[in-house]
């Protein structure tokens, strides 16, 4: 190695540097992207250690997403204000990512934390229990409304859940109220929700309060709840209990975890007082 190269590392020394092998270096340097600091008259590369910051910044915005296209002419352009730009945009870009993975990470919790209760679960028994206070992320009232009107409410909550972020990762519920239950009405919900863990600004929560509720389950499609329904008022009325305000439903076991709507496992809570 010449005096002139004696502080500089050979393309496979910088490759080991930069924990690539040799051809990526070579391709950078092919298309512009970044070449070294010295070739010698017989062809050989030499880079500088400072060229490893360089390295470490491309492989940064590839990371987050930059293709080498854009990466190019931001090189051939290079200003402090222009890094600044970019490195915000893209610190911009990472905070969504994390939250957007925050978020899948607590309904991943959510659902492994259900599933495992779902498995213990005795669905034959009709008990009492005392449930804690909720906080639930309701619909728009859809008691009586048509099935256009149904279908409506249920993509603007859907739509909701999306756009604040509020997909907690437990299942959608319904809440059938007094006067549908005591005339017998149970499939004519009055709002669809989902329970939330925190508070987000600028939200309207319903609370589901704590209390004594009556609880079974149903098997199978929704459209043969009726016996299911009849069989914990029964139980209701065996027990001297009044109906509270709401019967509250949830998915168990769905799609996501049984093979046919006859497996379907669906979760009453009806609100009682003595």
């Amino acid at each position: 190695m010449s005096e002139a190269t004696h502080k500089y590392f050979t393309t496979g020394e910088f490759a080991r540097l930069c924990r690539v092998n040799k051809q990526t270096l070579f391709y950078y340097d092919d298309i512009g992207l970044m070449s070294p600091d010295i070739k010698n008259e017989k062809g050989y590369r030499f880079y500088s250690y400072r060229q490893f910051e360089l390295f470490n910044v491309i492989e940064l915005l590839k990371e987050v997403g930059m293709p080498l296209k854009e990466i190019k002419p931001f090189l051939e352009n290079k200003t402090p204000e222009n890094f600044v730009s970019l490195l915000e945009d893209k610190a911009s870009t990472i905070q969504r990512k994390i939250q957007n993975l925050q978020q899948i990470q607590q309904m991943i919790e959510t659902k492994l934390s259900l599933t495992k209760e779902a498995i213990k679960t005795d669905f034959s028994r009709i008990h009492i229990e005392e449930l804690s206070e909720e906080k639930l992320f309701s619909s728009d009232a859809i008691l009586d409304c048509t099935d256009r009107d149904f279908v409506r409410a249920v993509s603007d909550f859907i739509d909701a859940l999306h756009t604040h972020r509020l997909d907690t990762g437990y299942p959608i519920g319904a809440m059938v109220s007094r006067n549908q239950l005591l005339s017998a009405d149970y499939e004519n919900y009055s709002n669809l929700y989902m329970k939330q863990t925190e508070n987000h600004e600028g939200i309207t929560y319903y609370t589901k309060p704590k209390g004594l509720y009556v609880v079974g389950y149903h098997f199978g499609k929704s459209e043969r709840i009726t016996a299911t329904y009849e069989e914990i008022l029964a139980f209701i009325k065996g027990h001297e209990l009044q109906i509270g305000e709401y019967s509250y439903e949830e998915y168990v076991l769905d799609a996501v975890t049984k093979n046919t709507s006859e497996e379907y496992v669906t979760k009453i809570m009806i609100e009682v007082r003595k």
